[in-house]
């Protein structure tokens, strides 16, 4: 076992710093996520049932992504779909920081999510920063982590009420973790 380990941490990082994906202009990954929300009061669990993302890089600098939200309620008696929506993210990649490992690169972006909860009838808005970073394994596949701070914005009054906020402003934190194919 400890032999195998020592083997696999000697391999992984040549293969990782033999290879780089940020030449390539377009990715789709797959996004799995989990949402507990602060203000459920039911304490039920969410998965997003389409987790794809879409990539376009301008260059090794610039992209723009596109994430799809449809997230599964489990919770009885009543489970079903609940939020639905998407995100936008513009990501500044920094390849240059690291040239020597150029397996990872870190990256800022900002990001837009509007989502609309069908079983709870809120609407909401968030906004905030993107801040991560992409690991390259081989010339077309990488991994992103990234955390998100922000702000949750509920625009009707009825979805203020609901998550019980008077100015219709909450705080956002996500952490995101998508892996996929370049070309």
């Amino acid at each position: 076992m400890f032999r195998s380990i020592l083997l696999l941490s000697i391999l992984i990082p040549c293969y990782l710093s033999a290879q780089n994906v940020m030449g390539k202009h377009h990715y789709i990954g797959i996004q799995p996520s989990f949402l507990v929300e602060p203000y459920d009061t039911i304490k039920a669990v969410e998965v997003n049932i389409v987790p794809f993302n879409y990539e376009y890089r301008f260059d090794n600098h610039f992209s723009i992504q596109v994430r799809s939200m449809v997230n599964y309620r489990f919770y009885e008696p009543a489970p079903g779909i609940s939020q639905t929506g998407g995100t936008v993210v513009f990501h500044k990649y920094f390849p240059e920081w690291l040239k020597e490992d150029f397996w990872l690169t870190p990256s800022i972006g900002g990001f837009s999510t509007y989502t609309y909860n069908q079983l709870d009838r809120i609407n909401t808005i968030i906004a905030g920063a993107e801040l991560g970073v992409l690991f390259s394994f081989g010339k077309w596949i990488s991994l992103s982590v990234a955390g998100q701070p922000g702000i949750n914005y509920y625009p009707d009054t009825y979805s203020q009420e609901f998550v019980g906020t008077s100015s219709g402003f909450k705080s956002h934190f996500g952490v995101i973790v998508h892996a996929g194919v370049n070309f």
